[in-house]
């Protein structure tokens, strides 16, 4: 890839921009260009973490898309949380119309990260449910079922 050329993390958050100009009568469009700058910065961080994982990608494209869609600030604010979940007593659940699961795989690694050490109990059964829905072959290669 040239030097000049755009990384894909940046010409999705760029064709957001142009897809933002087509809409007509936007209250929101100065909020959804702000958000839209800071989802750019958020996937660069996530680059600095976990170099050029494709989920990066993904969780940008489904965060520009629900932007472009978002109703209120309030949705906007949402959209650029982290994915929440919480623990039902039998298992760990995605919250919020908003919620990527590629987004909350990426975050229970760095908690273990952060962590320094290994996930336990319903969190570790969340983060093997994910890491085998998004890396099935891989999984099966270390023994996760």
């Amino acid at each position: 890839m040239s030097d000049n050329a755009l990384h894909p993390i940046e010409l999705q958050i760029c064709m957001g921009l142009l897809r933002l100009c087509e809409i007509k009568d936007d209250k929101l469009a100065l909020e959804r260009m702000v958000a839209l700058i800071t989802l750019g910065g958020r996937c660069r961080a996530y680059q600095k973490e976990f170099a050029n994982n494709p989920l990066i990608l993904v969780i940008c494209e489904k965060k520009v898309d629900f932007i472009l869609k978002a109703k209120t600030k309030s949705d906007l604010k949402e959209i650029l949380s982290p994915p929440k979940v919480r623990y039902n007593w039998n298992s760990v659940v995605p919250v919020g119309d908003f919620h990527i699961e590629e987004e909350e795989l990426l975050i229970w690694s760095l908690t273990s990260l952060w962590c320094g050490g290994p996930l336990r109990g319903p969190g570790l059964k969340r983060y093997m449910e994910l890491f085998k829905k998004f890396y099935p072959d891989f999984a099966g290669e270390i023994g996760i079922e």
